[in-house]
């Protein structure tokens, strides 16, 4: 995003996806490196408390590489469907970025030109559809393995949260009218952005008698109408709404049975607190009872408290209209179903070549969860997103409409990730 002056707010701009050529700032959970004089330790509790600091530190970096026979089992259980359009995706954002420019991948910074070899030689690899026995052969002989070490805390086994994401349909109109009455915003003429000093990250807010402030919060703007003038489309649900707020992206369907896609501009800068969280705290929901469709249940049946769970977020988005009906994450790309993924791109490469393994739900004729069976792909980093912080996360991209909806919506599970790079002596 372009500014004005290193420190001075202007109105926000949103940036073209895939121009930023900037490194990404430090991944939340990397340790921080300190300095300053060493000091004699005051006795046994205090070497214990310095050793658990320092074994927690060394813990939380976001990825770590593994030796050839610690590699997992790969496989594909898509049978690589899609997965070469995924690929092409991932290299025509990697081809606008120069041959040096670093990305992340865990606490090491890789150069552009290997993540691009690297995806051209798997892709390569593939094509011929190997054999299981000749898929693991060749990416034990040719690639190095990098697993994300997962959640913070004791977490031996490295596991990640895996949830999934997709792109709604909602009814919309362009023009306020029952029941149409909930609006998404576009970006606010009185939303400003500011650059940090020295690698800080930028600040979103507004000029109050020339002091720049935080930007309304979501109940700011839905209560006291504080973007009023900036509508953009209505809709006739404010939990629509919200989802489209959570998920980043969506189709409008008009009432000509147009559809007009919808996609992330900017937010308000307030930081994302999950409802979810909040209605288990609250006595309201066990753990095991969130997902969005018992969410929207709870809310249905007890109306006079949705502003109070909603508003607990107090994280907004504001919108502006995309171009035809697919899904694009931050890179600008396509977003392929069960191959896209978001993830904190601090810590990991945007475009980047992994390995998913975890398990989903199987789901009968009437759309009820059945049972689990396992989750083991190829995928790509072509998202991020605003509760996908640290290494710890990652989040599938299932596709449109209500059936990828239901899918994403059950997605809460355990699971590891793994990033593949060319080994340096096969680069061309």
């Amino acid at each position: 995003m372009p500014w004005r002056s290193p420190s001075w707010p202007r109105p926000s701009r949103p940036r073209r996806p895939g121009k930023s050529r900037s490194p990404p700032r430090m991944c939340q959970g990397m340790p921080a490196q300190t300095g300053g004089r060493r000091r004699r330790p005051a006795g046994p509790l205090l070497l214990l408390a310095l050793l658990l600091l320092l074994c927690g530190s060394c813990a939380r970096k976001p990825a770590v590489s593994l030796a050839p026979d610690h590699y997992p089992r790969f496989s594909d259980d898509q049978e690589y469907a899609n997965l070469q359009q995924a690929l092409a995706a991932s290299l025509r954002y990697l081809r606008t970025l120069p041959d040096n420019t670093l990305l992340p991948v865990g606490d090491v910074r890789v150069r552009v030109k290997r993540l691009r070899a690297s995806l051209l030689a798997f892709a390569a690899l593939i094509a011929a559809r190997p054999s299981p026995e000749t898929l693991n052969r060749e990416i034990r002989r040719r690639f190095e393995v990098l697993q994300a070490t997962g959640r913070a805390g004791f977490n031996p086994g490295r596991r990640m949260l895996v949830t999934g994401y997709y792109q709604p349909v909602f009814p919309g109109s362009l023009t306020r009218k029952a029941p149409y009455l909930y609006p998404l915003y576009t970006i606010p003429g009185d939303l400003a952005v500011r650059q940090g000093r020295h690698g800080a990250a930028r600040a979103i807010g507004r000029l109050q008698d020339g002091a720049f402030v935080p930007y309304w919060s979501r109940g700011e703007i839905e209560k006291l109408g504080k973007a009023r003038g900036a509508e953009l489309v209505w809709l006739r649900d404010p939990v629509d709404a919200f989802v489209l707020h959570v998920q980043g992206s969506g189709l409008i369907r008009l009432a000509d049975g147009s559809l007009r896609r919808i996609h992330y501009a900017i937010s308000n800068g307030r930081p994302y607190r999950s409802i979810g969280r909040y209605l288990v705290r609250t006595g309201r929901m066990s753990p095991a009872e969130v997902s969005m469709a018992t969410i929207r249940a709870y809310i249905a049946g007890h109306p006079g408290e949705r502003d109070e769970i909603l508003h607990h977020n107090e994280s907004f988005i504001f919108f502006n209209w995309g171009h035809g009906g697919n899904a694009v994450g931050n890179l600008g790309v396509r977003l392929t179903p069960g191959r896209s993924i978001a993830v904190d791109q601090r810590c990991f490469p945007a475009g980047g070549l992994a390995f998913l393994s975890s398990r989903q739900p199987v789901r009968d004729r009437g759309g009820r969860t059945s049972g689990w069976r396992p989750l083991r792909r190829f995928v790509l980093v072509q998202d991020r997103g605003s509760a996908i912080r640290g290494p710890g996360r990652v989040d599938l991209f299932w596709g449109t409409g209500r059936q990828a909806g239901a899918a994403a919506g059950r997605m809460k599970e355990g699971g590891t990730l793994y990033f593949l790079l060319l080994r340096q002596e096969h680069e061309d």
